[in-house]
C-alpha cells in the first residue's frame, strides 16, 4: 500500500516481506515430571524421588551428562476433595520433581527416552517431547534473507506498477518465530507399551521472520 507521511511530506509504500528457513534439528529437548501421590507426605517424596533417581540412572548410563538434566521444579501439596458441604477432605499427598532433558545423540534419543520412561514406571508423566537446532542464528540469517527478498520483490512490482521509482528504505520492523517439529505422541505411548524403544523422528525444524518494510517513493518513471 501507498501512504503519505504528512510530517515530512514523502509518499510512502509499506509492504510485508516472509522468509523461512529449516534445517535438521540437533537436539531433542524432553520435559518429564515424576508425580507421585500416597498417604503421607514421606512416602510420596520416596516415591517420586525414587523414580527420578531411577531416570538419571539410566541417563547416565546412555551418556547424558547432568547439565543436560536439570531439575526444573519441586513441589509437595495435599490433594483435596470437597464434599457437598464445602468441606474439604484430604485424600492424600502429591509429590513432584520435575525434569528438563536434552538429548544430543538424536540417534539413540528414542531408545533413551524409552528406557527413561520404563524406568520411571507409573510415577512418571511425559509433559512434553520435541527437536530444536541449539543455535539457530545462522537458521535465522537465512529466513532474514529471504524475507528481505521477498519484501523487495513486491516493493518494486508495486512501485513498477503505480509508475513511480523506488526510493530508499525508510524503516523495517522484524517479527520472527520458531516452526518446532511435531512429536506423535499417542504413537510414542503405543511403542512404549509394547516395550520397544521410542519411534522418534527429527524431521526438520526451522525459524519463520516477518519484516514491515516502508520505502519512500521516488519521482515517476
Amino acid at each position: 500500500m501507498t501512504e503519505t507521511d504528512g510530517g515530512q511530506g514523502m509518499s510512502l509504500i509499506s509492504v510485508s516481506g516472509a522468509g523461512r528457513a529449516t534445517a535438521p534439528p540437533d537436539v531433542m529437548r524432553v520435559q518429564l515430571v515424576a508425580s507421585a501421590l500416597r498417604g503421607s507426605v514421606a512416602e510420596a517424596l520416596a516415591a517420586s524421588e525414587q523414580a527420578a533417581s531411577a531416570i538419571r540412572a539410566v541417563l547416565a548410563g546412555a551418556g547424558v551428562a547432568a547439565a543436560d538434566a536439570r531439575t526444573v521444579g519441586l513441589s509437595i501439596h495435599a490433594e483435596q476433595v470437597w464434599d457437598q458441604g464445602g468441606t474439604p477432605r484430604t485424600t492424600g499427598f502429591r509429590s513432584e520433581h520435575r525434569m528438563s532433558l536434552a538429548l544430543r545423540d538424536l540417534a539413540v534419543a528414542g531408545r533413551v527416552l524409552g528406557d527413561a520412561l520404563a524406568a520411571g514406571g507409573d510415577d512418571l508423566r511425559l509433559e512434553s517431547a520435541g527437536f530444536e537446532i541449539e543455535d539457530d542464528a545462522p537458521l535465522r540469517e537465512r529466513a532474514r534473507a529471504a524475507a528481505w527478498a521477498d519484501a523487495a520483490d513486491r516493493a518494486a512490482q508495486l512501485a513498477a506498477l503505480a509508475g513511480v521509482s523506488l526510493g530508499p528504505v525508510h524503516t523495517i520492523a522484524e517479527q520472527s518465530g520458531a516452526m518446532p517439529a511435531p512429536m506423535p505422541m499417542m504413537a510414542m505411548k503405543r511403542e512404549l507399551d509394547a516395550g520397544t524403544a521410542v519411534g522418534v523422528e527429527p524431521g526438520m525444524v526451522g525459524v519463520e521472520v516477518g519484516l514491515a518494510v516502508q520505502w519512500r517513493l521516488g519521482p515517476p518513471t
